[in-house]
């Protein structure tokens, strides 16, 4: 036993130098171009294009004498007017479904927002009244941050934590007057081109944010500056020639939705955003959501996001006569399959890129989705095109087993080394979480979060998977395939076949009892090394050695004992503690168990909830009654 703390380096764990800048770690890494050739030859010819578009015009646009940001300012129509309405009554939608705990951090973030003060990813900048686009700090941070500042959320939370604008007037007239000053401060075209201030991603986001500002304030008779309106068209022009079709997955949803949200309040100057918008959304539609309603980047905190977001658009496509029979099918299965994944707390999972208090809560998705008149469409979770989650409900809790492969072999960007790994809540509250990310840099915690070793799954050796480095490089994919199934028990085998590296064969057993779950591991391998199992538990869930023995172990919460873990067939067994990113940004340590086994034996895992001494399980019976006869 041992309760060695195992975390990523202690020397330098964000991947930068003492002066806070991120380490030089990308695809100029020699180590990463086998990673970089693997994502390139899995990408789209569209991506490709794009990527070398996008560098292209990086290039060359700040460079040549032309003022761009002079040409969308004259396609902006001298006289603008806005039809508020379906805009308006759609926010009032998403803020009712909102719980007052979010509510009231919404009104926190606004006024701190007003006031100069920002923080994302647990990092905070106070620029006092006026923002310094170009402050030092925030290019020591992770590029995120710099996206959130610009994409101007405190917009939105402003109009989702108040129900009456006149009620803030001088939060309004402080983040106007910060629109206004990043207006005048980055024209388009005078510096990196796509970058910083123009990211698509980020200009769909604050055209949206500015979209629900002009609406809420327009409910409440109050006018928006003139200069702002014209703002807002602006960016949304920028974004009708720069949708990110190079980049798909849930940015070309921002895209679309922005969009959708800019041509429905400027409806009466029919500039066709809202067709372009339906358009994207009923591609992503087609292409992006697998057989069982769930977005196919396989992130329970980006399927949030997106749902959000076909939600929107139904509601203001169908509130201005717009058909929207696509978008409407697509929202109501995703919604299906959010309804079977949400944890009992009606929080998410963190499975893959996932965290807390990023997306809306899934309890206020479902709530929004409802009030936005979508019902749900449940798909069975066990269709074998779909994302591959399987659950185990019994009396007092429930086992989620991932039996499916890792995200779009073009997008692997939020996938994670999670193969055949499993969560579990008792009595409503986790007790096996998954790790969740700190940032998206290409950091050691970064690679940490990515790995077989931060999941609840077995490692060959010291083998990865799939290859992973970079923020969202990812190698040769390997296979995942159920081997036979039915009610209550599942066996799902994981191969990894490679030359540049060993080979094996994991094979995992999920069996419901009585008492709880069991579940049996054995791998084998070309290289004969011993392999590693791992159970890392939720920061609630408190775990000591249980006094039957160095096998068994105890989990509690708050001093209450919840279930036992018991383990056999293994070699050793050791206790620590392993990181836990449950928010960007933010850090706990955690119990984990690891257990080493010689390659080709079977690992016993028994969860029991209860706890009735000297019971032995059918699966143990079986393993003693094997060793005897080998014997």
């Amino acid at each position: 036993m041992s309760d060695r703390v195992e975390t990523v380096s202690d020397r330098s764990p964000s991947g930068r130098t003492e002066s806070g800048r991120r380490s030089d770690r990308s695809v100029t890494t020699p180590g990463d171009w086998p990673l970089a050739y693997h994502t390139l030859r899995n990408m789209k010819p569209v991506q490709i294009a794009g990527i070398f578009e996008r560098r292209l015009r990086h290039a060359v646009v700040p460079r040549l004498p032309v003022d761009f940001d002079a040409r969308y300012e004259k396609r902006v129509p001298d006289e603008l007017s806005i039809t508020p309405g379906p805009v308006s009554a759609n926010l009032t939608r998403l803020r009712e479904s909102l719980t007052e705990s979010e509510r009231a951090r919404y009104r926190e973030a606004a006024s701190e927002a007003a006031n100069g003060r920002f923080t994302f990813l647990d990092r905070t900048i106070d620029f006092g009244e006026q923002i310094d686009w170009n402050h030092e700090r925030i290019d020591e941070y992770p590029r995120l941050w710099r996206l959130k500042l610009e994409s101007f959320q405190g917009f939105e939370w402003v109009a989702l934590s108040e129900e009456s604008a006149s009620a803030v007037d001088g939060h309004r007239a402080a983040l106007e007057r910060q629109a206004l000053e990043w207006d005048a401060a980055n024209p388009i075209g005078a510096g990196p081109y796509l970058r910083r201030s123009w990211i698509p991603h980020a200009v769909s986001l604050r055209v949206l944010h500015w979209c629900r500002y002009a609406a809420w304030c327009a409910d409440d008779d109050i006018s928006v500056p003139d200069r702002l309106l014209r703002i807002i068209y602006k960016n949304a022009l920028f974004l009708e020639n720069h949708v990110e079709h190079d980049i798909g997955g849930n940015h070309l949803i921002e895209n679309a939705v922005a969009l959708v949200a800019a041509g429905v309040l400027f409806g009466e100057h029919d500039t066709g955003w809202e067709s372009t918008g339906l358009d994207l959304f009923e591609e992503a539609a087609r292409k992006q959501f697998l057989a069982d309603g769930s977005h196919f980047e396989r992130s329970p905190m980006y399927h949030v996001t997106v749902l959000r977001r076909y939600a929107t658009a139904y509601d203001l496509l169908s509130s201005i006569g717009r058909s929207t029979t696509g978008i409407e099918t697509a929202a109501e299965r995703a919604l299906g399959f959010l309804s079977q994944l949400v944890e009992p707390a009606g929080r998410i999972p963190l499975l893959n890129d996932s965290v807390h208090g990023e997306a809306i809560e899934a309890s206020t998705c479902l709530a929004y989705c409802r009030a936005c008149s979508l019902t749900p469409t449940e798909r069975s979770l066990h269709h074998p095109d779909g994302a591959g989650y399987r659950t185990f409900p019994t009396d007092t809790g429930t086992l989620l087993f991932d039996v499916g492969d890792v995200g779009p072999p073009h997008l692997p960007a939020h996938s994670h080394n999670d193969q055949l790994s499993v969560l579990l809540w008792v009595d409503g509250d986790p007790v096996l979480a998954d790790t969740g990310v700190y940032d998206y840099e290409a950091n050691e915690r970064r690679q940490y979060a990515r790995s077989v070793a931060a999941h609840n799954t077995a490692q060959y050796g010291g083998t990865e998977p799939i290859p992973i480095g970079g923020s969202f490089l990812m190698g040769k994919r390997t296979s995942v395939s159920v081997v036979d199934e039915g009610p209550g028990r599942i066996e799902a085998r994981h191969i990894r076949r490679t030359v540049a590296g060993p080979s094996y064969e994991h094979r995992r057993t999920v069996t419901t009892i009585d008492s709880g779950w069991e579940i049996v591991d054995t791998v084998t391998g070309d290289s004969g090394a011993a392999y590693t199992v791992r159970y890392h538990f939720h920061p609630t869930a408190d775990v000591c050695e249980s006094s039957d023995g160095a096998t068994e172990f105890d989990v509690r919460r708050d001093g209450d004992w919840i279930a036992s873990v018991r383990f056999s067939g293994a070699d050793q067994i050791r206790l620590t503690q392993t990181p836990y990113f449950g928010e960007y940004g933010r850090e706990q340590l955690r119990a984990m168990i690891a257990v080493e086994a010689p390659p080709g034996s079977d690992v016993l895992t028994r969860f029991s909830t209860d706890a009735i001494p000297g019971q032995t399980s059918t699966a143990e019976e079986t393993q003693k009654a094997s060793r005897t006869t080998s014997e």
